[in-house]
């Protein structure tokens, strides 16, 4: 488990994991926790990788290696005098991921064997006890406060797209089995519709970032009550990853979990 300083009186803790489950032969997945140098910064991803047998892969390992890249510099611009503003988060965000789906589309095209790769992603980036987050897919952030847990995320999946446009009732939904089948993606199309949005980092407020390798196996009951009971953010990984692997692990499982905490003077 990591321990950061925001300021004087307040802490981040984070903790993440990722396993390949009990069915899939690899594990497409890829996760970042990432502190940068000259900044108190922290970025937090998830991606999912979809594409054949190697494509996934990559296309996950790429996409949090080039926006952590990016992240990095422009942490470096802002400490070399170009400051802080106050979309600063947002908007290096959105860039980030903007340039992971560029590198993305680059490679498709220069390997056929990758040119149906794509990701899906979710990530936090905070700085001063501002947060920001942004998603691509069906991998979710969460939060939990006050014994209460809330998807902040709206999954980028054809039936969501469809209940948002009426074409189908929320009864639909729940019953047609195109769940999976996801409209926005990194690699998917050369301009997504990515959205950052802002985040507040209360006391004790915790937010989870996962794959669908753990919210298809484990129901948001079963994520809160292990929230609840661990304090300790390593065994909560653990616990989410080894309860979605009881529950069938039928896919890759990702985890980020990452906590604010205000210090005892």
């Amino acid at each position: 488990m990591e321990n950061m300083m925001t300021d004087k009186n307040t802490s981040i803790v984070y903790a993440g994991g990722t396993d390949r489950g009990k069915v899939r032969q690899q594990n497409q997945d890829s996760i970042l926790m990432s502190e940068f140098e000259h900044s108190n910064a922290v970025l937090l991803l998830v991606a999912d990788g979809v594409g054949g047998h190697k494509g996934g892969e990559v296309a996950s390992k790429l996409a949090v290696d080039t926006i952590q890249a990016y992240v990095a510099k422009a942490i470096l611009q802002a400490h070399s005098g170009g400051g802080y503003g106050s979309d600063w988060l947002s908007l290096t965000l959105k860039h980030a991921i903007a340039d992971a789906n560029l590198h993305i589309m680059e490679q498709q095209k220069l390997n056929f064997d990758l040119n149906n790769m794509a990701t899906t992603i979710v990530a936090m980036l905070i700085h001063d006890n501002e947060v920001a987050i942004s998603h691509l897919g069906d991998s979710r952030c969460y939060q939990y406060s006050q014994q209460l847990l809330k998807q902040v995320t709206e999954d980028h999946t054809m039936l969501q797209k469809m209940l948002n446009e009426g074409k189908i009732n929320q009864h639909e939904f729940e019953i047609m089995p195109m769940h999976h089948m996801i409209s926005q993606a990194i690699g998917l199309v050369d301009d997504p519709d990515i959205q950052a949005n802002r985040l507040e980092l209360n006391q004790n407020r915790i937010y989870l970032l996962c794959s669908d390798g753990l919210t298809n196996c484990v129901s948001d009951e079963q994520i809160k009550l292990i929230l609840e009971k661990n304090e300790c953010l390593e065994t909560a990984v653990d616990e989410l990853i080894t309860r979605a692997n009881d529950n069938g692990g039928v896919d890759n499982i990702s985890v980020i979990i990452v906590k604010s905490e205000v210090m005892a003077n």
